[in-house]
């Protein structure tokens, strides 16, 4: 136990994927009687029995936290591309939001919220800047949604 370090919990989540973990947790479930000197020899990334708990969250919630944002922002990135770039057509706040809840539902994630703040924080991440609204841009008819993940 004198190996454990809190600030290890963190690094956790980004030295494993989700693959890993379930390996790990399936080989823990065939040799239920392993002692963790064992399981530590045979994957070398495992530094506490904690991890193995841990893991099993991780995998009965489809992933961690992190991941399942990472995702969405990649998917929602993607379809900015593909609307920008390759249709040639104005990306909106409103069609991010869209995108990022699209892509949570897919997750199984049914308290994701893609607010204001998120939408500003991957603009600026993505070094995306909105342009003030003409001619040129706006949408002649306004087809604003409401975003919720109440499934009607």
């Amino acid at each position: 136990m004198d190996d454990y370090d809190e600030n290890e919990q963190f690094d956790l989540k980004s030295r494993f994927t989700l693959e890993e973990m379930e390996n790990i947790i399936e080989w823990v479930d065939q040799h239920p009687n392993a002692r963790f000197a064992t399981i530590s020899n045979r994957f070398k990334k495992i530094k506490n029995r904690n991890y193995i708990t841990r893991f099993r969250q991780y995998i009965e919630r489809d992933g961690t936290r992190l991941l399942k944002l990472k995702q969405i922002k990649e998917f929602i990135f993607n379809e900015f591309y593909r609307k920008r770039t390759i249709e040639k057509e104005a990306v909106h706040d409103a069609d991010l939001e869209l995108y990022a809840i699209q892509k949570a539902r897919e997750l199984n994630w049914n308290t994701f919220k893609a607010g204001k703040t998120f939408i500003n924080s991957f603009k600026r991440e993505n070094r995306i800047s909105s342009r003030r609204y003409n001619k040129i841009i706006t949408r002649t008819k306004p087809n604003r949604k409401v975003c919720s993940l109440n499934v009607m």
